[in-house]
């Protein structure tokens, strides 16, 4: 029995620490436009109001996907801008490089002089790798969601789209300046449908089957773990949001039970070593 024992804490510690495959997938979420710059406007509407509120929403899904573990995946979701500031191009590419993200995900709406244009495309840099593979997956979902016309999967030089490492996709919901368009980009019932099919999207480019999570099966919080839960909504002032993990390989810090088992696995560990220091 005594032999068994450096076997069992091995086990035990290989069984407690995640693996590679469990790590959390890191999504930039870019909101087109923002501050001085409104991008399109048209029927009352401003595109860098529609489609930060868009980001915000599909960041919310994912952060609550990733507490729900009755399905879907697990992400760290992040956004160039988390209020109506000005970010530069550049900034918002250089910004998921240093974050080492593994997609980019930039969302616009369209606009046009004549207000007959209409209907819904997504753009890749190239076509056949693996941006185009989620940009299809996109629009495809939008196309479901709001039914609009479908103008298609395109490529272009956008420079998110060129300067992001990332496999990397530029979405256009719908033509504001068009007003049967605007009536889907102006409702928040629409742009809540808009954000779970960017969800669906990104769940079904990692091979995972489409799922809606719920706050109801994530466990309660309290105090100022509450208040932070519910201020997805709110963004806080800055054109950058913060890295909300403490790797800068992309995996979430360790807290509640992921904290036991990591503890767990370190104790195992150490009675390993301890047991190998006698003999």
């Amino acid at each position: 029995m005594t032999r068994l024992l450096p076997v069992l804490g091995l086990a035990l510690a290989a069984a407690l620490i995640p693996s590679v495959a469990s790590a959390q997938r890191r999504i930039i979420i870019d909101p087109g436009h923002g501050g001085t710059d409104p991008g399109g406007t048209g029927n009352g509407l401003q595109e860098k109001n529609i489609v930060l509120d868009v980001a915000t929403r599909f960041k919310s899904l994912l952060d609550t996907d990733t507490a729900d573990t009755r399905g879907g995946g697990s992400w760290v979701a992040l956004r160039t801008r988390t209020s109506d500031v000005f970010v530069s191009l550049s900034a918002r590419a250089a910004y998921s490089n240093n974050q080492g993200a593994d997609r980019f995900m930039s969302i616009h709406s369209n606009a046009f002089s004549n207000t007959s244009a209409n209907g819904t495309e997504t753009f890749a840099y190239a076509e056949g790798g693996t941006g185009a593979a989620l940009r299809n997956l996109v629009q495809a979902e939008m196309i479901a969601a709001w039914g609009l016309t479908n103008r298609g999967n395109k490529t272009a030089d956008f420079a998110v789209l060129r300067e992001t490492a990332a496999p990397a996709v530029l979405h256009e919901l719908a033509f504001i300046t068009n007003a049967t368009d605007a009536a889907k980009l102006g409702s928040a019932t629409q742009r809540q449908k808009a954000a779970v099919a960017h969800l669906r999207a990104i769940q079904r480019h990692y091979g995972i089957s489409p799922y809606l999570p719920s706050l109801a099966a994530v466990a309660p919080v309290d105090g100022a773990e509450a208040a932070e839960a519910s201020d997805v909504a709110t963004p806080a002032a800055g054109s950058i949001e913060q890295d909300e993990s403490s790797s800068a390989a992309g995996c979430s810090s360790s807290t509640g039970s992921n904290g036991a088992i990591g503890a767990l696995a370190l104790l195992g560990l150490a009675f390993i070593r301890r047991r190998a220091s006698r003999k």
